[in-house]
Order: structure tokens, then C-alpha cells, then sequence
């Protein structure tokens, strides 16, 4: 005679599912607030509490009251766009206390590559590095060496006048802006309708010959004259003469290696061959133009 199936050893079984279901629903129940679900997948309460909150962060303004010179810096240099709080955090304690242990200060060069490191998802127009080429470039020794032995956060460029009065410029489309790595290939067809592909020689022929044969000739034209993308059809773009700029690779420093470019001690320099008054507010360039090129004429877009 077959024996009867017995499922007694499944009982058991049932039982914990059966309390670890029953503890989900209470937990749920206990937990998960009256409000929930009032905006969708969201808490309507936290509306009114959010409303409640101390805000954390002060805004520009809030910066501006203490730090106005620092403000006037940063509000004409390439970072015009980008609020105080995004390198140093909350404001709003550092504003009650007053103290600078109340405040982040980035150090490093981390904080600053958050933006700025290659990458090719990012668009070509905006300013990228790989920083140990970068670093060999400019002749930097250590590899710990913070941005700010050379570029001041508040005012990194040094322009000589605010971007946003800065001549327009017929936007620079250049093959890395899309491509990812890419440049001109004159052997590769383009398809119908591409966008046109700009170089400096097209319009100031002169000038990029010239500038071949300088010591300068391997310095991209945009290192120097900065462009800035103001829309999908012109930027601005700035012929940066502030001495400041060329010491960004030309100035002496300790973590400067042997096979730096050429480096000099400022404000020294200009002091050592000064031939009078005068001489004292000269820039680089008006002492060093054949170390770059030509002087833009008539005819000659400058």
C-alpha cells in the first residue's frame, strides 16, 4: 500500500515566511510616513520641512559682504560662472563663526580636475587637461605640485579684461568638440552638411606662418588667445597680454624642473631692465613680440 505524501516538514517552513511578511508590514507601517506617496514617489511632508530647515548655503551675495575684492577677482576671470560654494562648500557656518577652520579651502589639484580632467565624454570647447602632460609641459617636478603653485583659484588666468566685454569671435569648431581624441585630417572625407572645420591659418595665414618658425610654435594658438563659447554660433575670445599669464609657465619656482621653459624671478626681472620710468609697466610682450609673432596690420585679422 503507497504511503501517504506528508508536507509536516514545510510547516515550519510557512511559519517564518509567514512572520518575516508580518514584520515587513508592520515595519512599513510604522515607518514609512502618512505622507508618502502624496507627490508621487515622495514624502509630502518634506516640503515643510525642508521649508523649516536652516539653509546651508549663503549664495554670492552672502560671500560678497566680507570677501569683496576676492569677488571682484573671480567675477571676470574664466570661473565668472561658477559660485563660491561649489569649491568651498556651505557657507553658512563659516559666516556665523567667521573662523577659517568653518570653511573648506580645496587643496591639491583633485578639486580643480573634477572639472578640468581629459575626458572624451566631455565637449573639446571646454578646458581640459592630462595633467601629467600638462605637469611635463610646463616642467613641474613632483607630481603632488597643488594647481595653485601657478594658477591663483580666484582669478586662474590672469585675463587682462573681463571675459564678458571680450570681442566676439565666429565660433571655433574643432574636430575633438564631437570626436573624442580626433584632429584634422585633411585625407578623411567629411559628409555632406558637416560642420566646417576651423584653423587659425584660414583667416590669419600670415600670422600662423610666421609663428612657425618662433620659439613659441608649439603652443596651441587658443593657449594664449583664450576662447570662450558664448553660443552655438560665436564666443569671445581674449589676446591675454597680463604678464601674469606668461609666468604661468615662465615664472622661477622651486618645483620647476631642469627641463621647464625658461624661467625668470618677477618682479625682479622688469626691475633689472628697466631704462626708466616708463619701463615699469611694460608687459612681456611689448619687450618679447619676436618671441611670438608678427604684429597684426591692415589687412591682417587680428
Amino acid at each position: 500500500m503507497p504511503l501517504k505524501a506528508s508536507y509536516r516538514h514545510t510547516y515550519r517552513l510557512f511559519i517564518i515566511i509567514g512572520v518575516l511578511a508580518g514584520a515587513g508590514l508592520l515595519a512599513r507601517y510604522l515607518l514609512v510616513p502618512s505622507s508618502f506617496g502624496q507627490y508621487g514617489a515622495y514624502r509630502g511632508g518634506a516640503v515643510e520641512a525642508a521649508r523649516r530647515g536652516e539653509p546651508l548655503h549663503l549664495g554670492q551675495q552672502g560671500c560678497t559682504e566680507c570677501h569683496e575684492e576676492k569677488v571682484k577677482l573671480h567675477a571676470k576671470d574664466a570661473h565668472h560662472r561658477v559660485q563660491c560654494e561649489v569649491c568651498h562648500g556651505p557657507g553658512r557656518r563659516h559666516a556665523a563663526e567667521g573662523t577659517a577652520a568653518s570653511i573648506d579651502k580645496p587643496r591639491g589639484k583633485q578639486v580643480c580636475l573634477t572639472c578640468h580632467q581629459l575626458l572624451s565624454a566631455r565637449p573639446g570647447a571646454f578646458p581640459q587637461i592630462e595633467w601629467r602632460e600638462h605637469f611635463r609641459f610646463v616642467g613641474v617636478k613632483s607630481d603632488n605640485t597643488p594647481c595653485t603653485r601657478c594658477h591663483e583659484p580666484h582669478e586662474p588666468l590672469y585675463m587682462d579684461r573681463d571675459v564678458r566685454t571680450a570681442r566676439l569671435h565666429p565660433l571655433v569648431q574643432r574636430c575633438r568638440d564631437c570626436h573624442a581624441g580626433r584632429t584634422r585630417d585633411p585625407s578623411t572625407p567629411q559628409p555632406a552638411g558637416h560642420p566646417a572645420i576651423f584653423e587659425c591659418s584660414y583667416c590669419h595665414s600670415k600670422i600662423t606662418k610666421d609663428f612657425a618658425k618662433r620659439p613659441h610654435h608649439k603652443v596651441r594658438c587658443s593657449t594664449c588667445h583664450l576662447f570662450f563659447k558664448e553660443s552655438e554660433f560665436a564666443g569671445r575670445i581674449i589676446r591675454d597680454a597680463d604678464p601674469r599669464f606668461c609666468l604661468l609657465c615662465h615664472r622661477a619656482g622651486d618645483f620647476r624642473s631642469d627641463k621647464a621653459p625658461p624661467g625668470i624671478e618677477w618682479p625682479a626681472h622688469r626691475q633689472e631692465v628697466a631704462e626708466g620710468p616708463e619701463d615699469a609697466k611694460k608687459r612681456c610682450i611689448d619687450c618679447h613680440r619676436d618671441r611670438i609673432h608678427i604684429v597684426p596690420g591692415k589687412g591682417d585679422r587680428p
